[in-house]
């Protein structure tokens, strides 16, 4: 049995470290940062037969490509999956719930306690078992003196209301009682939980304890009601929930029968796959909500921010093989006999003398393999060196480590150190790594050490060619082929390397480190940039660039008021990403003011930083404002990321953080915030200022999507008053568009008399287009290609040319279509002929940086970029994504 762990993703701009250990017959996959499904796309590499995903800790950093993944898995056929992590992973989960369903997958949540006393550590039991690995995992602690236990969990300022952090009280809602009722506070021992979400005044946000664990457990088995996990993932028994008999999370009947009334049958909006016409959608889906699944989650009573899990993945011991002649020699001939010391027992024979003799498996069987091992240590700050090396010093880890350890029982091939600052190279951690046995490979993941090559070179790759034909618009990604410091190997063992993408380390039989051959094959990019040289253009490619460029010169354009806004495609695809294009995010600048964010799907920040480069620290501190349109997770994922990043700036800004989105965004983000500070506690760094996008509709007709009062409709309008007056705006407001999800664009009005309307998603709405009327610039979404008008209306999207129309009627100056399905990952096709009088029309690219001025550029460089994607297709192969593309539009409620 051959196995081995490989690196999928490291540490770079866009990326965290994702280890993938592989068995003929199963994946494992150890934290799935943003931006993990792409990097699948952009190897090559498949995620079939993925058993099981293992976080390190539920923040951002190790655990924000989840919800993405998950719905993949589910998309791609997989059944079901055990997703373990430390405490804070069912609420982790479970505050997914609006924007993460698949009815064809179960998953099985294994949580795994990081608040109990260092002494009684469970790292002696598998949290997970099957007949390829256990896996053991030990919780690190910040030192203790520096721990910070945070109780209850923070409350979400409704309209810019303030919630503390720490000892975080929940803020009674204005539509509910402070005072607790009674018997409502905890689950009665003797209830089950369906008599308890029964009552006419269940509150989630009352439950405590067990009580709580078990209805986030009921939340996630709502969200993946798939058949029943396979019973080879272990589940410990310090999680176990009382009263549960079911220890893997497996579907109580009674939690899916409707008949009591417990539940209510609700329309989903099911994203069918964009593939082909067979996976047209037929019927709506229904989906069994609990009652109280529209409201938030209980408080966590005690979660360790700061704690993280080390993991050993210890893998199957292979038995010796048989000694045949050993065997006859000692009078065991083939037969019955035979088989049952081959099995492991012992029998007796009477040999040509008439003598018995007793034959065991040692005396006709060679010696076992020890079975391999793969740490994966995840040390977020030298405060976390001293409970590692404890954890080591003693107990279950103390078998991988250190002079005493039982070289016969295990044979550690490599750890995987994923180090945060200052970490690599403190004394005292390169001591601990020494404490390991010659031979062991290291694998270091260190950002101050490591190099950010480009993850996506496809991508970059294109965007390289195409800066020859308009370097100002079409921007080289950054990135260093160095890291910021030198690393210092004085101290640490010889067999320890940087951690680079694509890296595989053979288990069994034991090899060294060896990077993937096809991944160097199939970077186009780095070798180009080396050489210092431009990349070579074909010949059609090099008649079109200067075709293209002579149009562009022959051309005078007027002034156009402003003409100076900058408008940066971060993400131009829709669903999931591409190797070509990411999910949306779109940047807008207003010169000497600010920016403005339109969506903000996964992956969002990587392409923000490589955009940047150093100067996105000085972006992030001018980013004054989000537009969040609806909550399909292709839209706003890569939120929280950004958020929490934005905590990191020193000194925080000092204006707020302006976020504008419906009452399932703000949910999203409350239940959030209790794992991860991103900016709605009272004493956040960087504060975020919530806006309702009912409370500044273009009506104004006040429809509060809280269901709050005129205090909070009054606080978002004051917000997005202070809004206007720091970006220099007129107005800024949004209007209900027609999409599967509550929708809505937005409408950006400056005092200097220019506007951009933002479609969000939406069929032909003309809503927006009297709320956009005379628009500078439209931003509209055109998934579909003209020939698939019938699919389009069923997903509620436009296609190609009637979002043009839209901005014909609109009277627009300039439309840029975005949101392409990823059917198109390089050219939407279309039938649309320009007429005269049709406004400037453009097609956004990831990175592009256009202003509205140039805008008219882009139909003159339409042929030159076709032809780049044409000749990148003959050099690289045609390879079609391995997954169909309904991953993200869908919502519960």
């Amino acid at each position: 049995m051959s196995w081995n762990a490989s690196v999928l993703s490291t540490v770079s701009s866009d990326t965290e470290p994702t280890v993938v250990i592989t068995f003929d017959s199963a994946k494992y996959i150890f934290n799935v940062g943003e931006n993990t499904t792409r990097a699948f796309l952009q190897s090559r590499r498949n995620w079939k037969k993925t058993r099981g995903v293992f976080l390190t800790s539920v923040g951002t950093k190790r655990a924000s490509g989840l919800p993405g993944l998950l719905m993949t898995f589910a998309d791609s056929g997989l059944t079901s999956l055990s997703v373990a992590g430390p405490a804070g992973l069912l609420h982790f989960m479970a505050a997914m719930r609006k924007y993460t369903f698949r009815e064809n997958i179960s998953v099985n949540p294994i949580e795994i306690p990081t608040s109990l006393p260092l002494d009684k550590s469970p790292e002696d039991i598998p949290i997970y078992k099957d007949e390829n690995i256990s896996v053991f995992a030990l919780p690190i602690y910040p030192d203790v003196r520096s721990l910070e236990v945070a109780s209850g969990s923070a409350a979400l300022p409704h309209c810019g209301t303030d919630a503390s952090m720490s000892k975080r009280k929940r803020t009674p809602s204005p539509t509910r009682s402070s005072k607790r009722r009674p018997g409502a506070s905890t689950m009665d021992p003797a209830a089950s939980l369906q008599e308890v979400i029964s009552r006419p005044d269940f509150d989630p946000t009352t439950l405590v304890g067990d009580a709580a664990q078990e209805w986030l457990r009921h939340i996630v088995r709502a969200m993946f009601p798939g058949s029943t996990p396979q019973p080879q993932a272990a589940v410990p028994s310090y999680q176990k929930v009382k009263g549960k008999k079911n220890s893997q999370g497996s579907q109580d009947p009674k939690a899916r029968s409707d008949a009591s009334g417990l539940h209510q049958d609700i329309i989903v909006s099911q994203h069918a796959s964009e593939t082909g016409p067979a996976a047209l959608p037929t019927k709506a889906a229904y989906v069994s909500q609990p009652p109280g699944f529209s409201r938030p989650l209980p408080p966590l009573a005690t979660y360790n921010r700061r704690a993280a899990l080390a993991y050993a993945v210890v893998g199957p011991r292979v038995r010796g093989k048989f000694d045949v002649k050993r065997a006859e020699s000692l009078g065991l001939k083939a037969g019955p006999l035979r088989a049952r010391v081959a099995r492991g027992e012992t029998v007796t024979v009477v040999d040509s003398n008439g003598l018995e003799r007793s034959i065991g498996p040692g005396d006709v069987v060679g010696a076992s393999e020890d079975p391999g091992v793969v740490l994966i240590l995840d040390v977020p700050s030298t405060e976390h060196i001293p409970s590692l090396i404890r954890g080591f010093e003693s107990g279950a880890f103390s078998k991988y480590w250190g002079e005493v350890q039982e070289s016969k029982d295990y044979a550690l091939r490599v750890v995987f150190h994923l180090c945060g600052d200052d970490v690599a190279e403190h004394k005292q951690y390169k001591t601990f790594m020494k404490g390991f046995k010659d031979g062991v490979h290291h694998i270091v993941a260190s950002r101050d050490h490591a190099p950010d090559p480009i993850t996506f070179t496809s991508a970059a790759f294109n965007q390289l060619r195409l800066s020859q034909l308009d370097s100002n618009i079409f921007v080289v990604p950054k990135y260093s082929l160095e890291g910021r410091k030198i690393f210092d190997a004085t101290g640490v063992p010889s067999n320890t390397e940087c951690m680079r993408a694509h890296t595989t380390i053979d288990i069994r039989p034991p090899r060294p480190p060896l990077r993937a051959s096809d991944a160097e094959a199939g970077d186009l990019f780095h070798p180009v940039v080396v050489l210092g040289d431009p990349p070579t253009l074909s010949d059609a490619a090099r008649t079109q660039f200067s075709e293209a460029r002579a149009r562009v010169e022959d051309v005078t354009m007027p002034d156009i008021i402003g003409k100076d806004v900058m408008v940066i495609t971060l993400g131009t695809g829709s669903a999931v990403p591409s190797k070509y294009r990411n999910v949306s995010g779109t940047l807008l600048y207003v010169p000497d003011a600010g920016y403005i964010l339109l969506d903000a799907g996964e992956g969002t920040w990587g392409q923000l930083a490589r955009n940047f480069g150093a100067g996105v620290w000085d972006v992030l501190r001018g980013l004054k404002c989000i537009f969040i349109s609806h909550i399909h997770g292709d839209h706003h994922i890569g939120l929280a990321k950004i958020l929490s990043i934005r905590q990191q700036i020193d000194p925080p800004p000092k204006e707020p953080l302006y976020l504008i989105g419906n009452r399932m965004v703000f949910l999203y983000l409350r239940d959030y915030n209790a794992l991860e500070e991103i900016g709605f506690s009272k004493h956040a760094r960087a504060r975020v200022t919530p806006i309702l996008s009912d409370e500044i509709h273009w009506r104004n007709n006040g429809r509060s999507g809280w269901g709050y009062g005129d205090e909070d409709q009054r606080g978002s309008r004051l917000a997005a008053g202070e809004l206007c007056k720091t970006l220099g705006l007129q107005t800024i407001n949004t209007v209900d568009v027609e999409h599967r999800a509550r929708c809505h664009g937005l409408i950006v009005k400056h005092l200097d008399g220019w506007s951009v309307v933002f479609s969000g998603d939406t069929v032909p709405c003309q809503k927006l287009v009297q709320a956009g009327t005379g628009a500078t610039l439209l931003i509209h979404e055109a998934t579909m290609a003209d020939d698939q008008v019938e699919m389009a209306r069923a997903k509620m999207h436009s296609t190609f040319g009637q979002a043009i129309d839209t901005g014909k009627r609109m009277n627009a100056q300039n439309i840029l279509l975005t949101h392409f399905s990823a059917r198109y990952p390089k050219m939407p096709p279309s039938v649309y002929e320009l007429q005269p009088g049709d406004p400037v029309i453009a097609l956004a690219f990831d990175h592009a940086n256009i202003k509205i001025g140039d805008m008219w550029k882009m139909g003159k460089y339409a042929r030159a970029i076709e032809q780049s994607f044409t000749d990148i297709v003959d050099i690289e192969g045609e390879d079609l994504d391995m997954t169909d593309v309904r991953q993200v539009d869908i919502n519960i409620g």
